[in-house]
C-alpha cells in the first residue's frame, strides 16, 4: 500500500541514492542467478537416480512421451516451453480440456496423480532455471491466454522478473487443485484463486531479495511433509521468513554491536593507559568485545527490543537500549569478579566501556535522528499519569501520514482521552515491528477481528496515496463494525489549503478539501450527506414555485457465477460502471448520490411521478439489458427501483428518502432484466 509512496518519494531522492539503488538490483540479479545455475546444477546430478525412476514409473503406466512441454509467459512478456513430467493420457482429449486442473481430472494418469499431489512432475523445470528462462523462486508461470485477461498494471509488474519453480503464491495455493473440484472449474479459478494470485505475487515482486527467496524455499519443503499438508503458512512469513528474519533482526546487528564493543573497549583501553598501566591484548579485547555483543543480542531478544524499526523509532526505544546496555554492563560486573585469577578489567574501564558501547549502539541505530529522539523522550515523559478510561484507537497505515496521526493523539489537547493499541498495514515487511514505538499488529483485512479484540471505538484512516477502491474497501470493513473514522488525509488537506504557495494551487487545495466532503470517494457522485443536504434545499425551493420534484432510490445486486465468492474489488468495479452509465442519461439539473454500499438516489427536480417512473425505465433497460464488462470478465446486475414524488406537505427530506427505499421492498415496475447468455463470457 505503501508502494506507492516509497515510488514518489524516489523521484525526489538525490542522484546517488538511485545509483545505489539501480546498483543493488544489479548485485541481487546477479547473486540470484549464481544461487540458480547452482542449485539446478546440483539438483540434477543428484536426483539423476530419483529422476530415472519417476522416467521409468512414467514409462510403464501409459504410453506417450516423458515431458510434457507446455506454452508459458516469461520474463518481459517472452514466450518459453515449460518442462515438466507428463501426468495426464497421451490422448486428443488432454490438449482439448481446460487450461486448469482439479483433482479428479478424469484426463490425469495413476502415477500422474502421485507426482501432482507430491508435486514431483515440476522437477524437470530444473532445466528451465538452469537456461536461464525460470528461476527457483519468482511468480509461477502462467499459459498465454490466462496472462491476455490479467489487469495491465499487474502484468507489468509480474512479468518484470523471471517465474519460479515456486513462490508465496504457488505455496499459499498448493492444494489449488483439491480446491477445483467443481464443474465450473475456469469460473471459480480466474474469479477466486486468480485475483489473490496476482496479488500475492506483485507482494512477492516488490519485497523479494535473495533471503526471501530462501524463506519461501524453507516454507515450500515444509509444505511439502506430509504432515504438514492442512498446515497453512501465514502471508506474511513468505515474505519475511525464518532467515530473513534471523540476520536482519540478529546476525547484521550481532557483528555491528561486536564492532562497537571492540572500538570502546579500546578507547577505554587508551584513556586508562593514559593513568596507569594496562595490558589486556588483541586476544582479550576481541574476547571481551564477543561477549558484550552476545549478551546485547540475548537480552536485545528477551526484551523485544530487536523487533524495533530503528528508522522509525522514537525515543522510547533509547530508554530500552539503555536498560539493556545496564543490564550487560552489570552481568559483566558479576563475571569480572568471579574469575579465578581475578578481575581482568579495572571497574572504571569497565563502566567506561558501557557507556562508550551505549553511545555506539546509540549512534549506529539512531544515527543522525538521535536528537530529535531525545527531544521526544522528554515530552514522553511529561506524561506520568495513565488514564484507564481512553478510548482504543486503530491506526490504519504505517507511512508518513501515520506518524502525524500519532503525534496528533499522543500530543493532542485529547491525548488523555485516547489510547493507540497498534497499526494495521498490508507491507508484510512491517508485521510485527514497532513504527514511532507502535507495533504494527496486522493486514488492513483484519480490522474487523482488531476491532473485536481491543473493543476499538475510533480508527484513524492515515494512507494518502492509495486507489479510491482500496480506501472503500478498507472504510467499509470499519462501517461495518459501526466504527467512527477519522480521514487524515483530509485533515493534512485542509491544513494545506490554509498555506498555498500560489493561487494555482490554492484553488486546488480547496476544491481537493470539498470534494473530500461532499463526494463519494469511490464514484465521485454526493456522498449521503451531502445528498441529504441538497435534498432539504430542493424541496422548499420545489413547493415555493410550483415544481414537483420526484425522487429514484436504486439497489444494485450483482450475480456472480455459479460457485463463485464475490469480489470487493470487482464490486467496486461494478458500481463505477453503474454510476457512469446513470451519468450519461440523466440531465445537468439531477442530483446523483451514493446513498448506502449499494444503493443510489437521484433527485429530479421538475419532474412528476409519470416522467420520473420513464426515467426509472430506461435506467433499469440500460443498467439491466447490458452486461458489466471486468477485468474478470462479465457480470449482470439486478436493480430494484423506488420512485416516489413531493407531495404539497412534504419539506422532510429524510421521511422522502425513507419512503422510496419502502417503495423498493414493494417494487413490481420492471421485471428482472436479463443479459443475453451469448453476451456474459468469462
Amino acid at each position: 500500500m505503501d508502494h506507492t509512496l516509497d515510488h514518489v518519494a524516489m523521484k525526489n531522492r538525490p542522484l546517488k541514492k538511485s545509483i545505489w539503488r539501480v546498483l543493488m538490483v544489479w548485485v541481487d540479479n546477479v547473486l540470484r542467478r549464481i544461487l540458480d545455475i547452482t542449485f539446478s546444477i546440483f539438483g540434477i546430478i543428484f536426483l539423476s537416480p530419483f529422476l530415472f525412476l519417476i522416467i521409468m514409473m512414467i514409462k510403464t503406466d501409459s504410453p506417450g512421451p516423458v515431458f510434457y512441454k507446455g506454452a508459458r509467459v516469461g520474463k518481459n512478456g517472452k514466450l518459453f516451453k515449460i518442462i515438466k513430467f507428463r501426468t495426464m493420457y497421451e490422448d486428443p482429449k488432454s490438449y482439448a480440456g481446460t487450461r486448469v486442473t482439479a483433482q479428479d481430472d478424469p484426463r490425469i494418469t495413476p502415477v500422474g496423480k502421485f507426482l501432482r499431489d507430491t508435486k514431483l512432475n515440476e522437477l524437470p523445470q530444473l532445466l528451465n532455471v538452469l537456461i536461464g528462462e525460470m528461476s527457483m523462486v519468482g511468480p509461477r508461470p502462467e499459459d498465454p491466454e490466462i496472462v491476455k485477461g490479467w489487469p495491465d498494471e499487474d502484468r507489468k509488474v509480474i512479468l518484470s522478473v523471471h517465474p519460479g519453480i515456486t513462490s508465496p503464491a504457488s505455496v499459499l495455493y498448493r492444494n489449488e487443485e483439491t480446491m477445483l473440484q467443481s464443474r465450473n472449474i475456469m469460473d471459480r479459478y480466474l474469479w477466486d484463486i486468480l485475483p489473490s494470485k496476482l496479488r500475492l505475487d506483485q507482494l512477492y515482486v516488490r519485497n523479494r531479495n535473495v533471503l526471501s527467496d530462501f524463506d519461501v524455499i524453507f516454507w515450500t519443503a515444509v509444505a511439502l511433509l506430509p504432515k504438514a499438508k492442512n498446515y497453512q503458512v501465514p502471508e506474511h512469513l513468505l515474505y519475511r521468513g525464518p532467515l530473513s528474519v534471523l540476520v536482519n533482526r540478529y546476525v547484521t546487528w550481532f557483528v555491528l554491536d561486536f564492532l562497537v564493543a571492540l572500538v570502546a573497549i579500546t578507547i577505554s583501553g587508551v584513556l586508562r593507559r593514559l593513568s596507569a598501566p594496562l595490558d589486556l591484548g588483541v586476544e582479550t579485547a576481541a574476547a571481551i568485545a564477543l561477549m558484550i555483543a552476545l549478551l546485547f543480542s540475548l537480552v536485545n531478544s528477551l526484551m523485544g527490543i530487536n523487533k524495533t524499526s530503528w528508522s522509525r523509532a522514537t525515543a522510547n526505544e533509547a530508554l530500552d537500549l539503555a536498560i539493556s546496555t545496564v543490564i550487560v554492563t552489570s552481568l559483566l560486573f558479576v563475571v569480572n569478579f568471579v574469575l579465578k585469577n581475578g578481575p581482568i578489567l579495572p571497574p572504571l574501564v569497565l563502566v567506561t566501556t558501557g557507556m562508550l558501547a551505549f553511545i555506539g549502539f546509540m549512534v549506529i541505530r539512531y544515527r543522525e535522528r538521535l536528537i530529535s529522539y531525545v527531544a521526544t523522550r522528554w515530552l514522553n515523559l511529561r506524561h506520568t499519569s495513565i488514564d484507564l478510561l481512553t478510548e482504543p484507537v486503530l491506526v490504519v497505515g504505517g507511512g508518513e501520514m501515520a506518524r502525524f496521526a500519532i503525534w496528533l493523539m499522543r500530543y493532542g489537547p485529547l491525548a488523555q482521552a485516547f489510547n493507540l493499541v497498534g497499526i494495521v498495514d498490508d507491507d508484510p515487511k512491517k508485521i510485527g515491528s514497532r513504527l514511532d514505538g507502535l507495533e504494527v499488529i496486522g493486514f488492513t483485512l483484519e480490522i474487523p477481528q482488531m476491532i473485536e479484540k481491543y473493543d476499538v471505538g475510533l480508527v484513524l484512516f492515515a494512507i494518502y496515496e492509495i486507489a479510491p477502491s482500496e480506501t472503500e474497501r478498507i472504510l467499509t470493513l470499519c462501517k461495518n463494525k459501526k466504527i467512527r473514522v477519522i480521514m487524515i488525509p483530509d485533515v493534512m488537506d485542509s491544513l494545506r489549503a490554509y498555506f498555498p504557495t500560489n493561487k494555482t494551487e490554492r484553488d486546488e487545495l480547496a476544491g481537493k478539501v470539498v470534494a473530500n466532503s461532499t463526494m463519494d470517494r469511490l464514484t465521485g457522485v454526493f456522498n449521503r450527506q451531502s445528498f441529504l443536504r441538497l435534498v432539504e434545499r430542493e424541496l422548499p425551493r420545489s413547493q415555493r414555485y410550483g415544481h414537483i420534484c420526484s425522487l429514484i432510490v436504486f439497489a444494485v445486486t450483482i450475480n456472480w457465477p455459479s460457485g463463485v465468492h464475490g469480489s470487493h474489488a470487482l464490486s467496486m468495479q461494478v458500481l463505477r460502471v453503474i454510476v457512469e452509465r446513470v451519468s450519461k442519461n440523466i440531465r445537468e439539473i439531477d442530483m446523483f448520490g451514493r446513498y448506502d454500499e449499494n444503493t443510489f438516489s437521484l433527485l429530479l427536480p421538475e419532474t412528476d411521478l409519470e416522467a420520473a417512473n420513464h426515467v426509472a425505465e430506461r435506467l433499469h433497460k440500460n443498467l439491466c439489458c447490458t452486461p458489466i464488462y471486468t477485468e474478470c470478465g462479465a457480470l449482470a446486475v439486478d436493480v430494484v427501483f423506488g420512485v416516489v414524488s413531493q407531495n404539497e406537505n412534504s419539506l422532510d427530506a429524510a421521511l422522502l428518502l425513507t419512503e422510496a427505499e419502502n417503495a423498493i421492498k414493494m417494487s413490481t415496475l420492471f421485471p428482472q432484466s436479463k443479459p443475453e447468455e451469448s453476451q456474459i463470457q468469462t
